[in-house]
């Protein structure tokens, strides 16, 4: 009886430690089930392409096919330059109007140019013709010329501008001597020019500068023989 009492009690106690050991292996899987609800999860999303934006940068954005007048710094009208003196780009001595007067109307003394007259030599020249160019080298400022062709007035008033002018002279046989008269020395003085002799073929037959005070002449010969 006391044999049996002591097995009994002894089952007791082996039940009573199983039943321990599965509540405690129970509560502790329950509380590591309660601490992983606490966890954050981390989600996981799939890539997507991002939406294709417009830059909003107004440095960058070049405005196309709008009014000039809303200020773009590359919409700014390109300047011209005006070669006709009255932009205010290009300084302009003065207002030139032409006058066709007299000689004694061109007359212009402030400038001390040289009182003599210039030659530039004769040339012989067995053709029909040549031709004489003749413009303003320095700034324009009004110079004008008479041209005479054997002490005969061919061009009574000619303006020299930067750009060339020409004339042709019939070359008879013996002595052909053309003559340019300064009739003023312009605004800044004295009368200056630059002309070019060219014969029938275009053949450069002389070339050179004069510098002239009213009045004088500056002047070559063309010779071609009989």
């Amino acid at each position: 009886m006391l044999l049996y009492t002591k097995k009994k009690k002894s089952q007791e106690m082996k039940n009573s430690c199983f039943i321990f050991f599965t509540f405690f292996i129970l509560g502790i899987t329950n509380a590591q089930i309660l601490e992983n609800g606490k966890r954050e999860i981390p989600v996981i999303i799939p890539l997507e392409d991002a939406p294709k934006t417009e830059a909003s940068s107004d440095l960058l954005k070049l405005p196309i096919g709008k009014d000039k007048q809303q200020g773009s710094l590359l919409d700014k009208p390109k300047k011209q330059i005006d070669f006709t003196g009255q932009s205010k780009l290009v300084r302009r001595k003065i207002d030139f109007k032409p006058n066709y007067g007299t000689l004694n109307d061109h007359k212009r003394e402030e400038y001390d140019a040289p009182k003599g007259n210039q030659f530039f030599g004769d040339f012989t020249n067995n053709g029909k013709f040549v031709r004489v160019y003749c413009r303003d080298h320095q700034a324009f400022d009004g110079d004008r010329i008479s041209i005479l062709v054997n002490d005969k007035l061919e061009i009574h008033d000619v303006l020299l501008t930067n750009s060339f002018k020409g004339f042709q002279i019939e070359l008879k046989p013996g002595f052909n001597k053309v003559e340019f008269l300064a009739l003023n020395q312009g605004e800044s003085g004295p009368n200056t020019a630059e002309f070019s002799v060219l014969d029938e073929n275009g053949n450069t037959i002389s070339s050179a500068q004069w510098n002239l005070a009213t009045g004088a002449k500056a002047h070559f010969v063309i010779v071609k023989n009989e």
